[in-house]
């Protein structure tokens, strides 16, 4: 079967060998960029392999006489295997000298100058493995060098550099996306590999299996895969994933949720365009192209939340730490509580005394001569300024009452003085559940004395405190 960008290749492989060979003019740098998995390592692989073939031929079937046929040696280092600057230096050595067969001894290369060194020390000196007055030119790749991590910051205008102590070299740069003037060398060749059009890369994208297939129908599922790639192209990659890589990933995304309903028997494979009707808003939505490390929702529920404020209250306290949703309900209870009803609800003897009756304990009882009269219900109320203090002794309060099975499984944790306790409290003032009161400038927003309120409504608390295993009526004031 004929490669999508067979032509291409014919031409960047003429561009790497006129670059490259030993017979051509020296050229000392050369930079290889274009999108991701456009063939960049593997044409550049396959052309010096041909090349180093060639040229070693040619000198064995004139063993023992003149000859201006050169030899050509290669040697591809990848930067994703090497996990520092230092460490990419030091296998670059390594693979020259595997390259050479380089029998002597290999020093350290803990800076960029004893890499030359012993670069140029290897190179220079490995001419006796090669026929006399051979020429001798080696290319030294250096793949996705733009992704290196940790690198030193001058490592590309010295790898660019190489060329002018070591006259055989020719060093090779393959990239992603090269900034202007990345080597700080003048002069430099570029051959760009443009990315695949769409009918390349749906021809590509047609060998991929998806999973899960249509049970008992290989042809229908090949069938609807091309199809539905097509329509993944027009509707969403085509201006945002131009790569294979992204173009593969979104499709095998959509695929299970694009075929469930012929999985579930509401459609038939052969009907494309109902099965596309029924699937539209997967078409219609962007949040496919935004990688996430939350999982998808699952779609066979048929009985959505009646509300967008009621799906919030009820997924809230599964998105919220354990010590989040605990911190929001004591915020809840220093807003509506009174600050003179604290030694009542929260010290250890009124909470051992309302576990012993087994309910929340009386405030007070009404004197004789004394008129009633009716309250407002504290929830009715709007919410008050606290100390932020306050709030995480009533923390601390309500959490030997909570359940923590839901987070820890048994026994309890030590958090005084915890970093979670107050990147909780910051994660729940980003998300707006508590609101600073006062000037958002005056003063550090974790200080003792910080004055807040929540921001949030009885309803939502009530959910909240019963997932941590906490009954929010048994601490409020009535």
């Amino acid at each position: 079967m004929q490669r999508p960008a067979d032509s291409f290749i014919s031409y960047a492989s003429l561009r790497i060998v006129d670059s490259a060979h030993a017979q051509a003019a020296p050229q000392k740098n050369l930079v290889l960029y274009g999108l991701e998995a456009t063939g960049k390592s593997a044409i550049v692989q396959a052309v010096l392999e041909a090349l180093a073939s060639t040229s070693g031929t040619a000198l064995d079937g004139h063993a023992g006489e003149d000859t201006d046929e050169e030899i050509v040696q290669f040697a591809i280092v990848k930067s994703a295997e090497s996990i520092t600057g230092r460490h990419l230096l030091e296998q670059t050595v390594g693979s020259v000298a595997k390259a050479v067969d380089w029998k002597g001894k290999i020093g350290r290369c803990e800076s960029l100058a004893q890499f030359v060194v012993e670069l140029g020390r290897i190179l220079n000196n490995h001419g006796p493995n090669a026929i006399s007055d051979a020429k001798q030119r080696f290319v030294l790749v250096f793949d996705g060098i733009d992704s290196q991590r940790e690198p030193p910051p001058t490592l590309l205008p010295a790898l660019a550099r190489l060329g002018e102590m070591i006259s055989n070299l020719t060093t090779v740069f393959i990239v992603t996306a090269p900034r202007p003037n990345f080597l700080h060398f003048p002069g430099t060749p570029h051959i760009h590999f443009p990315p695949y059009t769409k009918q390349e890369l749906l021809q590509i994208l047609s060998l991929t299996t998806p999973s899960p297939k249509f049970p008992g129908d290989a042809k229908a599922t090949k069938d609807v895969w091309s199809r539905f790639t097509a329509v993944v192209w027009d509707s969403l990659a085509k201006h945002s994933g131009r790569d294979i890589l992204s173009m593969r990933s979104v499709c095998l995304r959509l695929w299970p949720r694009f075929i469930a309903p012929v999985l579930e028997g509401t459609h038939s494979a052969s009907q494309f365009s109902r099965l596309l009707l029924a699937n539209r808003s997967l078409f219609q939505s962007d949040s496919v192209l935004v990688p996430s490390i939350i999982a998808d929702p699952p779609t066979t529920s048929t009985h959505p939340p009646t509300s967008a404020q009621g799906k919030m209250y009820q997924g809230i306290g599964t998105q919220l730490p354990y010590y989040s949703r605990l911190l929001l309900v004591a915020a809840y209870l220093a807003s509506f509580n009174p600050p003179r009803t604290d030694q009542i609800f929260f010290m250890k003897a009124a909470a051992a005394k309302r576990r012993k009756k087994g309910g929340a304990t009386v405030i007070s009882k009404i004197r004789p001569g004394v008129s009633r009269h009716r309250k407002i219900s504290r929830k009715l109320l709007g919410p008050q300024a606290f100390v932020l203090e306050r709030m995480l002794a009533i923390f601390h309060a309500i959490k030997d009452d909570a359940d923590s099975k839901g987070r820890h499984g048994k026994g309890k944790e030590l958090t005084a003085g915890s970093a979670d306790i107050e990147m909780g409290i910051a994660t729940l003032v980003t998300l707006r559940l508590l609101a600073k009161v006062g000037s958002t400038n005056a003063g550090d927003a974790l200080e003792a004395g910080t004055k807040y309120r929540v921001a949030v409504g009885w309803e939502m608390i009530r959910g909240v405190a019963r997932s941590v295993g906490v009954e929010a009526e048994d601490y409020l004031f009535e």
